[in-house]
């Protein structure tokens, strides 16, 4: 193989590396993002029916009013029989005295089925609240380990590119633009198909000539794959005789 090959071998190693980093750096924040909303969104869903239980609260209080206004009420209209003189009179506070029986048996229906709602909203608070605190436990962890992996991957970058640094001068400046040139296109950063004995090229599958394939296992030229423009590079690792 010539040696600048070699090298360029494990330049692309070292490029797939950079590219992993950089791709990380572009998918780790909203992978953040997402795990961050999951977390808002099961609090808001928490707080939701924990507005819903304190309004349900206040009116079951302003019923409870409503029952201690008529109680108090009644009890001044059931006073007022003692001192009656006239039918007349009779008849207006037995009038009240019903009106504020009606008015209590309704506010007390009506507190009692507050009350058996928010017994609901509670169990449902319960359970949103169990629910949040299971999402935020997960999340949260992998939130911090993303974090950190975001925070070094510039450093982590930095390294590589030092290796990167040393391995170019062994390429030659031709084979070295034609791998940029090649790598450049592909979002993957693949440009190098490594060949062993299944006899097609890594990249696209396309199946080689015998000519063509004998002339990659000997490697003294650059060789592109007619199909998909990669550099093919016998494969000297996996094709190691044991």
């Amino acid at each position: 193989m010539l040696k600048d090959l070699e090298y360029l071998v494990q330049l692309q190693e070292i490029d797939l590396r950079i590219k992993e980093q950089e791709l990380a750096q572009e998918e780790f924040p909203s992978a953040v993002a997402e795990l961050k909303e999951q977390i808002a969104k099961a609090l808001k869903e928490l707080e939701a029916i924990k507005e819903k239980a304190a309004a349900a609260e206040a009116d079951k209080h302003n019923w409870e009013e409503q029952v201690a206004t008529a109680h108090a009420g009644l009890e001044k209209s059931q006073e007022r029989l003692n001192s009656i003189k006239t039918n007349r009179e009779y008849d207006a506070v037995h009038a009240e005295i019903e009106a504020q029986k009606h008015i209590i048996n309704s506010a007390e229906q009506r507190r009692n089925n507050i009350s058996a709602e928010i017994e609901k909203l509670q169990n449902a608070i319960n359970e949103k609240q169990a629910e949040f605190d299971r999402i935020k436990e997960e999340n949260e962890p992998k939130i911090t380990d993303l974090q950190e992996k975001i925070d070094a991957i510039d450093s982590t970058i930095a390294k590589i590119t030092k290796e990167r640094d040393l391995v170019v001068p062994n390429i030659l400046s031709t084979t070295l633009r034609q791998y940029d040139m090649i790598r450049s296109k592909r979002k993957n950063g693949r440009a190098i198909s490594l060949i062993t004995t299944n006899k097609i090229c890594s990249i696209c599958y396309k199946i080689l000539e015998p000519q063509l394939y004998n002339e990659i296992r000997r490697q003294t030229k650059l060789i592109v794959c007619q199909s998909c423009g990669s550099i093919m590079i016998w494969d000297e690792a996996q094709n190691k005789t044991p």
